[in-house]
């Protein structure tokens, strides 16, 4: 995580979330970073220029392949679109939290880096302020989403963390991310029971 990459032309994706594109005068084309950085900007800040540096050093195949190997079958990455399912995230964002499948540490890390994102309109809005939620937004043309993982203990509830990955296609924002949070109020209190 500590390796360097650097900004190329063509990984510069101007289109949806961000920063790097956003301020070219901060973040020039040749801006160097380390893949720890970089990961942080594509999970912090939903950065699509981050995400395609990432894609590059990682190669599309590699990220495809070992999503296949945790059982994401659904999942096509970059071919001829991308697409998944909401059960192929769970399955990433189990493996996330499994400090067995990386470390200890890079799973906290991970985590870490998933709390207190640019985007916390989603999932975490309804929530008690207190309640961790380490999380992924995700939108697309007419799709709107969020993923994550509830720790509900963290707000002095007594439940069990708990993952949640709610899919919208076809509703207008507004009404997808008032959706998104009725489902996760709904899925705290029945958990925090």
């Amino acid at each position: 995580l500590d390796d360097e990459i650097t900004m190329r032309s063509s990984d510069v994706w101007a289109y949806g979330t961000g920063v790097l594109s956003k301020y070219p005068s901060k973040y020039p084309v040749g801006y160097t970073m380390t893949l720890r950085e970089c990961a942080g900007f594509m999970i912090k800040e939903s950065d699509n220029t981050a995400e395609l540096m990432l894609n590059r050093y990682l190669e599309e195949e590699r990220i495809e392949a070992e999503l296949h190997r945790i059982g994401a079958d659904s999942t096509r990455y970059w071919h001829p679109i991308n697409t998944t399912t909401p059960n192929d995230i769970l399955l990433v964002l189990k493996k996330i939290a499994d400090p067995s499948y990386t470390s200890p540490q890079l799973s906290a890390d991970m985590l870490e880096l998933m709390t207190n994102t640019a985007f916390e309109d989603r999932l975490p809005q309804p929530l008690p302020e207190e309640t961790r939620v380490a999380h992924k937004i995700g939108s697309y043309e007419i799709t709107f989403s969020d993923a994550g993982i509830v720790f509900p203990e963290e707000s002095g509830s007594t439940g069990q963390e708990y993952y949640i990955v709610v899919f919208s296609e076809g509703a207008p924002q507004g009404e997808a991310r008032e959706t998104i949070q009725d489902i996760s109020l709904a899925t705290y209190q029945a958990f925090s029971r």
